[in-house]
């Protein structure tokens, strides 16, 4: 009697062989893929509460906001406001290393977000609708801004299960 596997046998178990190979592999590069899409979203996302936390705080203290603030709302792309210690403080769109980051300038540019997440395009002008501040005069004589972005990737990618954007908006009174 012969031992060993007929020609049926052995195809049968490659092909269940290259099949379980299969499920495997594409488990493992969608685990890998979400995986990065998590990262993504988290530097996206970090930057901005960064970025807005430290606007709102600015806000806050400053004495009076430079605009023009109807009772309407006053929308623009750059807000001034006046510090405390007299200065003045500037938030817009400044297009730097390939990018457009948000940044307060006053004797000096600070970026309050990274070179890893962008604006918009490839310069401000086209980011002019992705950073808005909505300043409002109330009769009382409060002053209110609202600051409203999106962040996404540098180089966003053309797919979308991997394009990592997250949008901000929040609304802050000065409190002089």
């Amino acid at each position: 009697m012969k031992k060993g596997f007929t020609l049926l046998e052995l195809l049968i178990s490659v092909t269940i062989i290259a099949g379980l190979s299969l499920l495997i592999a594409q488990s493992f590069f969608t685990t890998t893929r979400s995986n990065t899409k998590t990262e993504i979203i988290k530097d996206v996302k970090q930057n901005g509460d960064v970025g807005l936390g430290l606007m709102v705080n600015m806000i806050r203290a400053s004495t009076q906001v430079g605009s023009l603030c109807a009772a309407s709302g006053t929308t623009s792309s750059s807000l001034a406001i006046k510090n405390p210690d007299g200065g003045t403080t500037t938030f817009g769109c400044v297009f730097d290393s390939g990018v457009s980051r948000i940044a307060s300038s006053s004797a000096a540019i600070d970026y309050l977000t990274s070179t890893n997440v962008t604006l918009g395009g490839s310069a401000c002008a086209d980011a002019a609708m992705s950073l808005q501040f909505t300043c409002t005069s109330a009769a009382s004589g409060g002053t209110t801004v609202k600051i409203t972005f999106s962040l996404s990737q540098k180089g966003t990618p053309v797919n979308l299960f991997e394009k990592g954007q997250a949008s901000f908006q929040t609304t802050v009174g000065l409190r002089n």
